[in-house]
């Protein structure tokens, strides 16, 4: 098979007018791109794109809670600090010297309530630490010895503290300890170490039993990294299964010889130029030189850049590393094509090597 250069203006003019002809005459089937290089600012952009992290910030779970302002929950050991005005007769271990309040400690029972001296059993679960000091402050209220409502205070001395099991793809797997104000998703996650993969999780379930006993399971979607705090609030005693991602993978399409999507297995790292040699390498027959790869951005977009693949600049395309999920397009340029029609008419290769001034899109 012999080769030929087409390197003067006279023949390249003779080739675009026969490109312009068999154009016009619906003779071209494949898709024509004329590439633009993306430049330095745009490859930076570029190269800093692709799927977001997955991380739990610790410093922001407090932030996280589920459901707003904490509610009291069964086993929760709250503190009641009362003015001595109401009455409330305590030990001496119960009160300091010389203190102007009284303090008293109670355990929220499983049936919700506190019992408590001179107003009895108060039913406090699911409430705020104000509403309850609300509660109290009138059922303490003595009309005869009170002029005011009296200044109740209340504050969680304890949280009650369940066990939740995660497994799956996190740094510290096994059964943790969560406070009830941590009750979550986000918390679970915490208390774990945070997800171990760099990708994130492909999907979190949470499997525990609803009030008859019966096994249930829900989904968590995890969408590029970020796990939706809505309708995550555990009660204790579920497992949370963090699935792993599926395996990394990347696409190449186009003028290759073996067009597909391969596998892309951690830690492997992939250049432009390794990724075309693992399909099989270009079409000879048709030499391209521009390679185009597109990138899902964190926030769902996708991302563009061209990129030389020819002899001439092997370095543009042997500098830019492939990230899991690229989809490598090598489409057919005006030179491309007319490279490919010499060969299949003429039954040779042809070369056409034209300074970047003559014609850079071919």
């Amino acid at each position: 098979m012999s080769v030929f250069a087409v390197r003067s203006a006279p023949v390249f003019v003779g080739a675009s007018i026969l490109f312009a002809a068999l154009a016009g005459g619906g003779c071209i089937g494949a898709r024509i791109v004329y590439p633009v290089l993306a430049t330095p600012e745009e490859r930076l952009a570029f190269e800093a794109a692709g799927p977001a992290d997955l991380q739990t910030d610790v410093l922001q779970v407090d932030s996280m809670r589920v459901g707003g302002p904490y509610r009291v929950v069964a086993g929760d050991l709250l503190s009641f600090e009362l003015p001595p005005e109401v009455g409330v007769e305590t030990s001496a271990a119960e009160q300091d010297t010389g203190a102007t309040s009284v303090t008293i400690k109670c355990r929220v029972k499983e049936t919700g309530t506190v019992l408590l001296p001179m107003v009895g059993e108060q039913h406090v679960l699911g409430k705020t630490t104000g509403e309850i000091e609300e509660l109290l402050a009138r059922a303490l209220h003595a009309p005869e010895r009170l002029l005011n409502l009296p200044n109740v205070v209340v504050t969680l001395a304890e949280y009650r503290t369940v066990s939740v099991a995660v497994t799956g793809a996190v740094n510290k797997p096994g059964l943790h300890e969560l406070r009830s104000d941590h009750l979550s998703v986000m918390g679970a996650l915490m208390a774990a170490g945070g997800i171990k993969s760099e990708r994130g999780a492909k999907e979190i379930r949470v499997i525990g039993k609803d009030e008859t006993g019966q096994t249930t399971s829900r989904s968590v979607s995890v969408h590029l990294g970020e796990i939706p705090l809505g309708d995550v609030a555990l009660r204790g005693g579920e497992t949370v299964v963090v699935e792993p991602p599926s395996d990394r993978a990347f696409s190449v399409i186009g003028l290759v010889k073996r067009s597909g999507v391969f596998p892309y297995p951690a830690p492997r790292r992939y250049n432009l130029m390794q990724a075309l040699a693992t399909a099989g390498g270009v079409d000879e027959s048709a030499a391209p030189r521009y390679a185009t790869i597109y990138r899902v951005k964190a926030d769902g977009g996708v991302l563009g850049a061209t990129f030389k693949i020819d002899g001439a600049t092997l370095g543009d395309g042997s500098n830019v590393l492939i990230k899991d999920g690229d989809v490598i397009a090598v489409d057919h340029t005006q030179g491309s094509w007319l490279r490919m029609f010499i060969s299949q008419v003429f039954g040779f290769r042809a070369s056409v090597n034209l300074s970047p001034s003559t014609s850079p899109t071919l």
